[in-house]
């Protein structure tokens, strides 16, 4: 039996990121994708379920922790973009959330996504 495809949400307020993510998604996982503002983030988990969101990481670690409490609270494994070089040190939870740097390295998301798959089978039993 075939896995289902994985159902990916993008929260991200540059356009042109999330359309790179889309595509980088597209080529490497077997996954239906959705692209939102960041600030629909909580609007959208309300009425559809995903497994996987790509959040745009903010600066400050609190607002990181409540997106990240708000995704992990809908069911779905968030995965950070981010900008900032210490957001693992600035969010202590970040240890257990998987970060990718922007400009984004088509590797290094495909590892987080992986990763998050896996978290997202693992929890489908």
């Amino acid at each position: 039996m075939a896995t289902p495809p994985l159902h990916v949400l993008i929260a991200e307020n540059q356009y042109l990121i999330a359309m790179e993510v889309e595509r980088i998604l597209r080529e490497t996982v077997h996954c239906d994708v959705s692209i939102v503002p960041l600030s629909r983030l909580g609007a959208i988990l309300e009425k559809t379920r995903f497994d996987i969101v790509i959040v745009e990481a903010a600066a400050a670690a609190t607002a990181n922790l409540e997106r990240s409490s708000i995704i992990e609270t809908a069911g779905a494994v968030p995965v950070f973009l981010s900008s900032y070089d210490e957001l693992g040190k600035e969010m202590p939870a970040a240890s257990a959330q998987l970060v990718v740097q922007k400009p984004l390295a088509q590797e290094e998301l495909a590892t987080a996504l992986a990763e998050a798959a896996a978290r997202v089978a693992a929890r489908r039993g």
